[in-house]
């Protein structure tokens, strides 16, 4: 059990800021001493020091390391990459948690020690009206805090997305497979390339998380073969690894390419993105002068449940831009194709975007 405490000076200032969001720092900071808390106390303090309020909250929970200190409020960070005491690090609220107190003319630090519990702590400047506030509603705020760290599953669990986790570190894959089961997914687990492929062929996921470096066969060769098996190819892949090869990975047609460490927030949003689109059919923008051709293929496209537009070359990056197609098909003219594909790509923000080039 975990016990919520207390401890505010009488008489304190007023503050004088944006309500919801100085809320938003305090339900931010209690889940996270929550998160990482298995038992013990969480201890909010309000005193005032000189023209300042420093407002603190510290926990009895794992501690943080002095090397991961610095980087706790740095955006899509996760501290800790070991899984001994589970759940480590810090929540993915501190970087927002800074900002709207630096937006509030004050700063936020954290003292810590692994093992130790930690504490954070920020402060705002002081009116000078020293009218007294009234309590702190702490079922209010308990109650938001319950609908912040409460995970409730997307759908019923037998219906739920399986999301295939590929990974020869085995400490990445129960990450992610705890994250997964808590956000109410299916998961299954694969070590490497050639099990990621057997296990896919088995149970056919809604999605696949691939690792790059792997024994055996390697994450780019096994996003070749499950996107040229007819049974898999349309099934999302997300590449995870410390590998910097985008280009490699969306010429072989992965669907986002992600870098380690892992970024919970970011790798849950594209993840959900992802299944969203695979809810309805994807777009594809048909680009030849061959007016035969086009028709062709559309007729095609279509019989299988795609949404096709079409485009001549000369108007290929206007067509691009203003209908964000999931796939680009594209007849070579053997000139400037790897241009054309690297501009639209990299430079037209169109990085996701499957290319499909013909002869």
């Amino acid at each position: 059990p975990v016990t919520l405490r207390t401890e505010v000076a009488p008489a304190l200032p007023t503050v004088i800021g944006d309500s919801d969001r100085l809320i938003q720092v305090m339900i931010n900071l209690i889940s996270n001493a929550v998160k990482f808390t298995s038992e013990g106390s969480i201890t909010c303090r309000a005193r005032l020091d000189g023209p300042r309020l420093v407002v603190s909250v510290t926990d009895t929970g794992v501690g943080i390391a002095p090397a991961d200190q610095p980087k706790v409020f740095e955006r899509f960070k996760q501290v800790g990459d070991t899984l001994t005491d589970k759940p480590k690090g810090t929540g993915l609220g501190l970087p927002i948690c800074r900002e709207i107190v630096e937006h509030h003319g004050g700063r936020i630090w954290v003292e810590s020690a692994p093992g130790k519990g930690s504490t954070f702590s920020f402060t705002l400047p002081a009116s000078n009206s020293t009218a007294p506030r009234g309590p702190i509603d702490l079922a209010s705020l308990m109650r938001q805090l319950r609908e912040r760290v409460v995970v409730t599953a997307p759908v019923s669990a037998e219906r739920a997305p399986r999301i295939l986790v590929v990974d020869d570190d085995p400490n990445i894959r129960e990450l992610l497979n705890q994250e997964f089961l808590e956000a109410g997914y299916r998961v299954t687990l694969a070590a490497n390339g050639r099990e990621a492929i057997e296990r896919a062929r088995q149970e056919r996921p809604d999605l696949i998380i691939l690792d790059v470096m792997m024994p055996e066969m390697n994450g780019f060769d096994a996003a070749a073969v499950l996107k040229n098996d007819p049974s898999l190819m349309d099934v999302p892949i997300v590449i995870l690894s410390i590998v910097q090869d985008k280009e490699r990975g969306y010429r072989l047609g992965v669907d986002r390419y992600l870098t380690k460490p892992i970024d919970t927030e970011v790798l849950f949003r594209e993840v959900g993105e992802l299944l969203e689109q695979g809810k309805s059919h994807k777009h594809v923008l048909v680009v030849d002068d061959d007016q035969s051709t086009v028709r062709t293929l559309t007729d095609v496209l279509r019989a299988k449940g795609y949404r096709v537009g079409d485009a001549k070359l000369d108007d290929l990056l206007a067509q691009a831009r203003a209908l964000k197609p999931d796939i680009i098909m594209l007849k070579s003219d053997g000139s400037n194709q790897p241009d054309t594909v690297r501009m639209l790509r990299f430079e037209q923000g169109l990085e996701n975007v499957v290319f499909i080039v013909y002869q």
